[in-house]
C-alpha cells in the first residue's frame, strides 16, 4: 500500500532520482559530464505524453468524450506545469534587524497547454463543448442539480517521458521522468482570438494555449511507485510506431502500401493487365 507520509513520497522521490539509480553528478570543479563512459543524462524536454479523462456530460456520451479525449492527446504540443512557491513570515526586529520564517507552500493551481488546430477548429470546439457556458444567454447548459463538479470537472495526467522507445513496446516506468495527475481539471481559456487572421499577407498555423485550473495538489509519479504503475495503465497499447486501426502510424501506413506503389500511377493489377494486353499484340 503507498504510503501518504509526506516523508515517505519524499523519501521515494529522492531515493528513486538520486540515490537509487547510481547516475552520476557532474565533474566537481568543470561540471562536465562528457565520455563515453558515463551512467547519467542531461533532461531532454520537449518529450511527454498526455491523457484526458473528460467529463461525459458536456459530450452527451461516452463515444463523444473518447474522440474528444483522442483529438486532445493526439494534438498537444506544449505542457507549462504548475508552479509552486515557499511562503515567509518575516518578523522585525529593533533597528530592523529581520528574519524569516518558512509558513506554507503555494500552489498556483494551473497549468498550460498548447494544442495545434487543424480545418474545421476541432480543438477549439472540444474547449467550448467542455465549458459549458453559453455566450448568448450568459449561463450554463447545465440544469437545476446538474450544476455539479462532476459534470464538468475532468482529469488530466502527464508524462514527461525521456526520448525513448520503440516500435512493438509500450511505454514503460524506465522511460518516464515524472507524472503528474491533476484533478478537478476545467479550461480557464477560450482561446478564439489565437485564430486571427493579422494579415493577408501571412499565413499561418494555428496553436492554441490553454490554461486549465485543477483542483488540490497534483500526484507525482515520483512520489509513489504505485501510483506510476497506476498511470502507466493509461498508456497500454500506445506506441511511437505502429499500432491497429485509428493508431495506426505514418510510417506503418507507409510501410503497408508499400507494394501497391507504382511510378506509372497504375495499381498493379492494372500494370500486370497493361503487360498481358501488350504480349497478345505481339
Amino acid at each position: 500500500m503507498a504510503s501518504t507520509d509526506l516523508i515517505s513520497r519524499l523519501s521515494t522521490a529522492f531515493n528513486s532520482s538520486i540515490k537509487d539509480g547510481h547516475a552520476e553528478k557532474p565533474d566537481y570543479l568543470t561540471r562536465d559530464i562528457g565520455g563515453q563512459f558515463r551512467t547519467n543524462h542531461p533532461y531532454i524536454s520537449g518529450y511527454f505524453q498526455v491523457v484526458f479523462n473528460l467529463p461525459e456530460h458536456p459530450f452527451g456520451n461516452s463515444d463523444n468524450t473518447q474522440i474528444a479525449s483522442k483529438w486532445l492527446h493526439s494534438t498537444v504540443e506544449m505542457f507549462q506545469p504548475h508552479s509552486e512557491a515557499v511562503t515567509k513570515v518575516d518578523l522585525v526586529g529593533q533597528g530592523q534587524m529581520g528574519s524569516s520564517f518558512t509558513a506554507n507552500l503555494t500552489v498556483t493551481r494551473e497549468f498550460t497547454l498548447g494544442f495545434r488546430e487543424y480545418q474545421f477548429f476541432p480543438i477549439l470546439n472540444i474547449l467550448r463543448r467542455w465549458s459549458i457556458w453559453d455566450g448568448l444567454t450568459g449561463v450554463t447548459a447545465l440544469k437545476g442539480n446538474e450544476f455539479i463538479p462532476k459534470n464538468y470537472k475532468g482529469q488530466v495526467t502527464i508524462f514527461q517521458t525521456k526520448p525513448t522507445g520503440a516500435q512493438n513496446r509500450d511505454i514503460e516506468r524506465e522511460d518516464i521522468e515524472e507524472i503528474y495527475v491533476y484533478n478537478g481539471v476545467f479550461p480557464t481559456s477560450l482561446p478564439v482570438d489565437t485564430a486571427a487572421s493579422a494579415d493577408v499577407n501571412t499565413n499561418e498555423m494555428v496553436q492554441h494555449s490553454v490554461t486549465f485550473s485543477f483542483d488540490g495538489y497534483p500526484l507525482r509519479g515520483s512520489d509513489s511507485l504505485t501510483i506510476m504503475d497506476k498511470a502507466l495503465g493509461m498508456l497500454n497499447g500506445l506506441r511511437y510506431i505502429g499500432g491497429d486501426g485509428e493508431f495506426s502510424s505514418t510510417a506503418e501506413k507507409i510501410y503497408g502500401t508499400v507494394d501497391t506503389l507504382n511510378p506509372w500511377g497504375t495499381t498493379p493489377s492494372e500494370k500486370g493487365s497493361a503487360k498481358n494486353a501488350g504480349a497478345d499484340s505481339a
